[in-house]
């Protein structure tokens, strides 16, 4: 069958094939992005009824405290990812040999790992607990050398202290 078209015609049939296709799919997605916006509106209209019925303390309040649970866990993640990599299981045995050896009365806040190396901060409630933890960490083999500022064991710095440990891990 011959085509009775001439070609002119023919492009300009295409073109306005090809314009009506891409019309009809902008319009189809567009409809779909509608129809998620919509579907989204039961939530967000839920939960700023959520937080209007709190009081206003109370949610800066949560504000708060989920800010700061969120930085202790950054800092968490930074401070114990050394260890997280290590290839073998030794620091991580010995970090929990060293809190194991931690005296009431104290509270160890950072843990931080390099080759050889375990650096320990926290406070404690006196600067008798400190002196208790060292001897208690140089009496443990895994230690080669406890190192604790004077300050801390002078009890100048509020309490707060760090241990450095050294060994073969």
């Amino acid at each position: 069958m011959a085509n009775v078209l001439p070609p002119e015609k023919k492009k300009i049939l295409a073109a306005r094939l090809r314009a009506r296709f891409i019309f009809t799919t902008a319009v189809v997605l567009c409809a779909g992005a509608l129809v998620a916006a919509l579907a989204l509106v039961p939530a967000f209209v839920s939960v700023r009824i959520a937080l209007s019925s709190l009081p206003e303390s109370e949610v800066s309040e949560t504000a708060r405290d989920d800010q700061a649970k969120g930085a202790r866990a950054a800092a968490l993640v930074a401070a114990l990812g050394p260890i997280s990599h290590a290839t073998s299981s030794a620091p991580v045995e010995s970090v929990t040999a060293a809190l194991a050896l931690k005296p009431a009365g104290m509270s160890i806040s950072g843990v931080r790992y390099s080759k050889g190396k375990i650096e320990l901060s926290g406070v404690a409630a006196n600067r008798a607990a400190v002196s208790v933890f060292r001897d208690a960490l140089e009496a443990d083999a895994r230690f080669t050398t406890v190192a604790v500022p004077v300050a801390a064991l002078v009890g100048t710095q509020e309490g707060r202290f760090t241990i450095t440990l050294s060994g073969a891990f």
